[in-house]
């Protein structure tokens, strides 16, 4: 373990002890998070004998989510996750037309298994 890392852990450590076993406050928050695409995009599945190998994310807002890194999750009818695919870096291009991301799915699900998906673009 390197010495930043030994460092931090104890850091942590260290600001864990301070907070007190037996407090009753429960502390919360939000904040808002733009957006790096305003109006969505769509995907499109890539399938062979019936499998779900890989996911199309189309209409990534440029330059808006240029540099981001994509996740995605498959899911079946009670939301369960069954593959996933990424992280990838959307494209950075000269030009404002949207872009796009192929991403490997893994496992490669059944096509008829898959009820759902969630997308996440963190950055750029």
């Amino acid at each position: 373990m390197s010495a930043a890392a030994v460092t931090a852990a104890c850091a942590s450590v260290a600001l864990a002890a301070t907070l007190g076993v037996g407090t009753t406050d429960v502390g919360a928050g939000n904040a808002s998070i733009d957006a790096c695409d305003a109006n969505g995009f769509t995907e499109t599945y890539t399938t062979s004998g019936g499998l779900v190998t890989a996911v199309t994310v189309d209409g990534l807002a440029d330059p808006g989510c240029e540099g981001g890194s994509l996740k995605l999750t498959l899911t079946d009818a009670a939301g369960v996750s069954i593959a996933s695919a990424g992280p990838g870096t959307i494209p950075t291009d000269g030009d404002t037309v949207d872009n796009s991301l192929t991403l490997s799915t893994s496992p490669q699900p059944s096509s008829s298994a898959v009820a759902g998906i969630r997308i996440s673009i963190e950055g750029p």
